[in-house]
């Protein structure tokens, strides 16, 4: 139900804004034409022309929607900041009116001048803004007197509990007030927390809470281990009129935004599906796509020119090829420019026979096994270069964790697999900050920040960092 109601005001929001830019679109035209007579205008553009034709709107339409949704407008995250909201929207509507004026100028479009495109960036971007502001006001004013926030009552004082209490209190769309927490063991007092939600009695006392604060809902939020008195909670509440959801203790095992399917009425938990799905699946793919293919172009010379350097440097392949795990612990090949000896490989894996720590083999600075000019494309990155093949191919993003080698995820904690839930990258977050300078768990957990965290706007910054990393050379051995 919370989903569906929060996928209806996400319609609505994205129709109004539609909406909306049309009218800024028809209100530039008209201050155009009622007030023509300054500097920068175009001194032949006469009051009576009219800019208003339906090529023109449904462009607009479709790349105000398509632009609005790439840069996540409407990711949930964001809209409970309005700060962060109007951040990614003012990216949005900059970037979707660059390309609308471009889409004009393109098809000649001769009548679209630079005031109508000033005015419409302003009144577009007020408009867009100010309806944020709106909603809000009548989220906090209006809705509460129409429709007063249920109770609720989260059974649980571990983590998982105050978890669900925060998120409770930051969602206000959902009407629904956290009252506190009820603990499984029997509480004579309630009992208010230092840095948290007050617990306000036990479960044997939720008759007499239910009835003295009007609950209506209460979320049952505790671990596997409790699971005889979760089912005991259930029978304690089987009489009581009131709404009964449990949060399955899964928080452990899903990689990143868990889909719940229906089957038959049994709710089927998906904590290994790809944690980019759909929509933004389809952007990031067509994104990387583009770019790779754009850079494959561009870069060909200089990589005929690092390819002869490699082979010319010293003897072995010009491409080095090698395993890497990749999205979902499927395995793929990697191509990179050799950077080191011929039997590298060999090394490495009679050091690791021996004994050696991951820390010793992986990446060591001043590695003797690197060559001349694998020293210097390693302090570029241009090594990494024939990655774009892999991108193309669609094994690799432009932008992700880095594939790792199959020894180091035979390594890996259970919570560090979590990083395999998208697909690999030439670049990401981790390697923005700090690259090689970062020890291996400071990596994962860098990584998984980004899948938690995953827009296109994010890409993009993470893409215009890359450049001044690899020119500056930080953290590259």
């Amino acid at each position: 139900m919370l989903k569906r109601m929060h996928l209806q005001f996400t319609a609505t929001l994205f129709a109004l804004d539609l909406l909306l830019t049309v009218v800024a679109l028809w209100a530039a035209d008209w201050l155009r034409r009622t007030m023509p007579a300054v500097p920068f205008g175009n001194p032949g553009f006469a009051a009576s022309q009219v800019f208003l034709v339906p090529s023109v709107f449904a462009g607009a339409v479709l790349i105000w929607a398509f632009f609005l949704w790439y840069f996540d407008v409407y990711d949930e995250r964001r809209m409970h900041s309005f700060f962060l909201e109007v951040k990614s929207l003012l990216v949005a509507v900059t970037v979707a009116t660059v390309v609308f004026g471009s889409f004009l100028f393109f098809f000649k479009v001769d009548f679209f001048s630079r005031l109508i495109a000033v005015y419409f960036y302003a009144i577009n971007l007020a408009l867009l803004i100010n309806l944020r502001w709106v909603v809000r006001l009548l989220m906090r004013t209006v809705l509460s007197e129409w429709q007063a926030r249920r109770p609720v009552l989260v059974i649980g004082t571990g983590e998982i509990a105050r978890e669900i209490m925060s998120l409770l209190r930051e969602r206000h769309w959902m009407l629904l007030e956290p009252l506190g927490l009820v603990a499984l063991e029997h509480a004579t007092k309630p009992a208010p927390t230092a840095d948290g939600p007050p617990v306000l009695g036990s479960v044997r006392e939720l008759p007499q809470l239910v009835d003295d604060h009007g609950v209506e809902e209460v979320i049952i939020a505790l671990s596997a281990r409790e699971h005889e008195q979760m089912v005991a909670a259930v029978d304690e509440l089987a009489a009581l009129p009131v709404r009964v959801r449990i949060v399955p203790d899964l928080l452990e095992l899903v990689t990143a935004r868990a889909q719940v399917e229906d089957l038959n009425g049994i709710p089927l938990i998906g904590i290994r599906d790809p944690a980019i799905t759909g929509f933004d699946r389809l952007v990031k793919r067509v994104f990387d796509l583009v770019l790779a293919a754009i850079a494959v172009v561009v870069l060909a010379p200089l990589m005929a020119v690092i390819a002869l350097a490699t082979r010319l440097d010293s003897p072995g392949p010009t491409i080095f090829k090698q395993r890497r795990v990749g999205e979902n612990g499927r395995q793929f090949m990697m191509y990179k420019f050799r950077t080191m000896v011929a039997d590298a490989e060999r090394q490495i894996e009679e050091k690791i026979a021996r004994g050696a720590r991951v820390e010793e083999v992986y990446k060591p600075r001043h590695d003797a096994r690197v060559t001349r000019v694998g020293r210097l494309l390693r302090r570029t990155s241009l090594d990494e270069l024939p990655n774009l093949l892999n991108v193309l191919k669609g094994e690799m993003s432009l932008v992700g964790p880095r594939p790792e080698l199959p020894w180091m995820v035979e390594r890996y904690e259970p919570w560090q697999r979590k990083r395999l839930a998208v697909a690999p990258g030439m670049t990401g977050w981790w390697q923005i900050n700090g690259r090689g300078d970062l020890p291996l768990h400071h990596n994962v957990q860098y990584d998984l920040y980004y899948i938690q965290n995953y827009s296109p706007l994010l890409d993009i910054i993470i893409l215009w960092k890359t450049i001044w990393i690899v020119l500056r050379g930080k953290g590259a051995y």
